[in-house]
């Protein structure tokens, strides 16, 4: 029999992590990709006007990535949105969790998101 998971473990384990997005700057182009639009460096921008032309700095995801920035709705986990991703690909939960967690990390590092606070062992 299974013993049941410490809940004070939990909380160490990413994966029960509730992401939520805190860019709010950003569309969906018709093929469903997710487009970030990022402040532009003042002299970037001085320099675009020195050549008659305009500073614009946007990050365009790709398929995989735009799927789970739109899932990221501030009730699902990693793992929530890893399980999405799993069943969207086909590929092993493992992979996906994997893909998932760095990709979340790396969002996450930028200040693109935040991890919702409570208590991770009740994300399902």
């Amino acid at each position: 029999m299974m013993a049941r998971q410490d809940h004070a473990k939990d909380k160490y384990n990413f994966v029960l992590y509730v992401p939520e997005i805190r860019h709010r700057r950003f569309r969906v182009t018709d093929a469903g990709r997710v487009v970030l639009e990022l402040a532009v460096h003042p002299l970037k921008r001085l320099m675009a006007r020195l050549v008659h032309g305009q500073a614009v700095c946007e990050i365009e995801l790709d398929a995989l990535s735009s799927s789970a920035w739109l899932s990221m709705d501030g009730t699902r986990s990693v793992l929530d949105v890893a399980r999405i991703q799993s069943e969207t690909t086909g590929d092993d939960l493992d992979e996906a969790v994997r893909r998932m967690v760095k990709f979340t990390r790396y969002i996450a590092k930028r200040g693109w998101i935040r991890f919702r606070d409570g208590d991770p062992g009740l994300a399902s």
